[in-house]
């Protein structure tokens, strides 16, 4: 873990984390403000997961180490959505879900899995 937090970010990885930042900082908002005040209101609240964790698996991997993606990211990710869900439990406009928490895995693992199809395949180019 020590190694994680003080390795030399890779070039645009500083970027990267500030916009990790930015959008854990957005989703956590947006996950305890009431649904009906918020700009994707029309967005099915499926989706709305699906594509907020693609984000944060995608902003994830690009600010921290390769290799890290699945050992790290998933299960580091899927512990911060179950934490939303367990704070929505104890709000009257939301409701904890195991179907957002589903949503949630599925985004990470299409970003994730397109992530590891690209770099095996620029590491194939290589070869």
């Amino acid at each position: 873990m020590k190694r994680f937090l003080y390795t030399r970010p890779k070039p645009g990885g500083l970027l990267a984390r500030a916009g990790l930042l930015a959008a854990l900082v957005a989703v956590s908002v947006g996950s305890v403000i009431d649904p009906g005040t918020t700009a994707a209101a029309g967005l099915n609240d499926k989706l709305q997961h699906v594509l907020a964790f693609a984000l944060l698996g995608l902003l994830s991997c690009a600010a921290m180490p390769e290799r890290a993606r699945w050992r790290w990211v998933l299960p580091v990710l899927l512990g911060y959505g179950l934490l939303i869900e367990c704070v929505q439990w104890w709000l009257p406009w939301r409701e904890f879900s195991v179907l957002d928490l589903v949503a949630d895995l599925v985004g990470l693992v299409v970003v994730l899995g397109a992530l590891e199809r690209w770099q095996s395949s620029r590491d194939e180019g290589r070869a």
